[in-house]
Formats: structure tokens, sequence, C-alpha cells
């Protein structure tokens, strides 16, 4: 990218003005207070690693456990300001921990475990990395990884990435953050690329564009430029009017369900779009979607067994979060999850939800460092809350993401085949 992209970026400063009237001329969505309102959300919208909690700092570790009401099972997670995962059985003990301390590799945002007791590690925006049970790593990826990653039958890693881009925009040059889904091999070989700006541009509304050129012109945005490295890189981050997209989920269809999906299909969640669709990967098109004037923020969609997809709704606007099941051929929600009063669950950023095998619904409150279990009915049977803590400060860190493994034998046959490949 280098010093071509500072030139073009002074070529898109120079003719903003232009741009702004011909942009203008086009069928936009309404009017001034649209705009104030994308621009005001963006800048309230931080990702910070730690979370006040005046008052619960005192409760830490597992603080509800109904045996025999809960789905059983070993959870895995991560704590948002440590370079290390977790394998917690349902009482809080803790049965295994993966870690690596590594210049650059600080602060996991994300990890999911393969099958043999391998782990996979997002650090978000510098590395994808495969670790053994033990810890040793087995590779490394250096890319600006972020968010997401699912396993595909064959083996093969689909994980989200995002980088630096020029479009022509009514033939105008403007930067984005584009995401990428890059397929992966099980030895860490990237085997292919797909933009999903290709595929999601016709659904952007033209008011992001003109954020863009708003933020160009603003001062914090002129004196990056005047201060770049030699290489001349702006590094354009999230949560900036230039990430117009912000895919945050991806997972891989293991099935085919008639109206909605064919098996090897992705599922996608597009945060700044309020979407959650499906892609052909065969064709790469947007084959469904649904959300714009339904959902709030989402995260981590997923296909459940009876064809329904499960969604973390944040609310980001609402001042209250939710967990939804959609019905994908009609397109109704057929069951709905929020706190009674509404606002003591909310995440505003981040967030996952798991339906587990005995009909109970996982769901982590990331942004209070809370994880709890509930029934179809919405009684709470399980809670966790991080604790990895700053107690003279009243702050706890966030938990991204937290995944059951619902059979015991399987963290079992992790953990054997990982000791028998020790042994060789």
């Amino acid at each position: 990218m280098g010093m071509m992209f500072v030139r073009r970026i002074v070529i898109v400063l120079s003719i903003s003005i232009a741009c702004v009237i011909i942009v203008l001329t086009l069928q936009f969505e309404d009017g001034s207070q649209t705009r104030e309102r994308s621009l005001e959300s963006i800048k309230s919208l931080p990702y910070v690693d730690w979370i006040a909690d005046e008052n619960n700092i005192h409760r830490q570790g597992v603080a509800k456990y109904m045996q025999g009401n809960c789905s059983e099972g070993i959870n895995v997670y991560c704590s948002r300001n440590q370079s290390k995962a977790y394998l917690m059985n349902l009482s809080g003990r803790i049965v295994h921990v993966w870690e690596k301390k590594s210049p650059g590799a600080e602060n996991w945002q994300h990890v999911e475990m393969c099958d043999n007791g391998d782990l996979l590690v997002i650090v978000k925006d510098k590395m994808l990395m495969r670790m053994d049970w033990n810890s040793r790593i087995k590779w490394v990826i250096h890319m600006r990884f972020h968010h997401d990653m699912a396993f595909a039958e064959n083996g093969d890693i689909y994980a989200l990435s995002r980088k630096e881009s020029i479009k022509n925009i009514c033939g105008f040059p403007l930067p984005i953050l584009d995401d990428f889904l890059l397929v992966i091999s099980p030895e860490g070989e990237v085997k292919r690329g797909i933009s999903f700006y290709d595929i999601l541009c016709e659904n952007i509304p033209a008011e992001r564009y003109l954020n863009i050129l708003a933020w160009m012109n603003s001062k914090p945005f002129q004196s990056r430029l005047s201060s770049l490295p030699h290489n001349g890189e702006i590094f354009l981050t999230n949560l900036h009017p230039s990430d117009i997209l912000h895919v945050n989920a991806v997972a891989v269809m293991d099935k085919n369900v008639q109206g909605f999906c064919k098996k090897g299909d992705l599922l996608i969640s597009v945060l700044r779009l309020n979407l959650i669709g499906i892609i052909d990967l065969d064709s790469n098109k947007l084959k469904w979607k649904w959300g714009s004037m339904d959902l709030d923020g989402p995260h981590d969609p997923s296909l459940l067994t009876s064809g329904n997809v499960l969604i973390f709704d944040n609310g980001f606007d609402r001042g209250y979060s939710r967990i939804v099941e959609l019905e994908p051929k009609c397109k109704e929600i057929v069951w709905e999850y929020r706190a009674s009063p509404p606002g003591d669950f909310f995440s505003k950023t981040r967030g996952s939800c798991q339906r587990l095998p005995n009909g109970n619904t996982l769901i982590a409150e990331s942004d209070k460092g809370r994880v709890f279990e509930i029934t179809a009915s919405g009684s709470i049977v399980w809670e966790f809350y991080n604790p990895d803590i700053q107690e003279d400060k009243k702050k706890r860190a966030p938990i991204y993401r937290m995944k059951r493994i619902a059979e015991r034998n399987d963290y079992a046959n992790a953990r054997n085949s990982a000791d028998g490949d020790s042994k060789k």
C-alpha cells in the first residue's frame, strides 16, 4: 500500500467537496439527523478492555449452579486481557490451561478448541496461531485477523481478516476497511481469500460514504495523515467510518435447510448493516438476508438442529440486549429472551449465545464479563463472573465468548489424542 495509498488519500481530500455534492444527488437515506446519529454511534462504541463493575466486583467465578438443571459439559473461554485460555467445569474448577507469553501475542481476543485438543487463537489485528494441547505453537499467520473462525467438514479453517483498501465511489477513491474471509488449511496454508465488500457492497447505505468523507476532513484524520510512518500506512481501525461492514461472525452450514441454505454455505453477521446473511461460496453471492429493520448490532448467529437461527442482538441504540431464535424461511422470531427489567441484560458490544443439547441457552454478556445459562422459559440455572479483575479499581475484564463442549467424552478424546501425540 505504502506511499501510493497516501497520494490517493491526498487526492481524495482535494476533491472531497465535489464528491459530497455528487453523492448528495443520489438516493441517500434521509438527512442530517441520520448522519449525526451514525457518526455519534461510531464515537461511542469502544471495545474497552476493562469494564467498571462496582456493584458486582465481589462476584468471581461460578455464582450459581443448579445441578441437574444445567446442560453438562466443559466450558472453553479466554479473558480479554490475558494470553491464555481455559477449560472449566460447571463448578468452576479449571481442568486445563493453554498459555503463551510472547511479544506481539498478548491479549487473546477469541479461541476455538479443535477436536484433537489443539487451540486456535485470534490475537486481534495481529495474528492467528495454532497450538497443541501443551501450548506448543504449530504455526502462526501474521495478518489482521479478528472476531471469529469456523471449521469446515474437511478440516479447513474459515477465519475473518481485514485490510485497508480503496474503492471507487462515484468515480472517486475512498479508503475503507474491507473484511475478508480467509480459507486456511489445517497446516496453516492460506488457500483462498474472499472480499466481503465485493459481496455486500449493494447493501451498504450511501450515507456511510459521506461519513468517510466527513471523517477524512476531520482534524484527527489529518493529524494522523501528517504523522504517517515511512511506509505510508494509515492503519485504518475498526469502529471508524471506514469500517463500513464490520463482519463479526462466520459459521459453516453443516446441512441443507430448504429455502434458507445448503451444506457448505456461510452464515455471517454484519454489525454495521444490522444484517444476518447466507453466502453461497460457489457463486460468492448473498442468497439470504435478514435484520435491517429488526436487529441492533448483532453478533454470533448459529444454525440450530431445527433449522432455525439463534442470534445475539446487542441492542446498541435500544439500550438492552436480547437473544432471538428466527425461523429463516418465514423470517419470523419464534423465541426470544430478554431480562426483566430488560436493562439488566445489556452488552453494548460483543456477546455470544449457544443452544445446548438439553434446550438451554448459554449466553456471554461480554461487556460485563458475565456468562449465564437459561432454560427455555428464561430461568437462570448457571452463572459465572470473570475472576480477572482489578479489585482496587472495581473493574472486570470482558469475556468475548464462552463455548460449552457438550459431551464430556469430547474433552476426554481430545486430551487422550494430545497425550498420545506428545509420546510419539
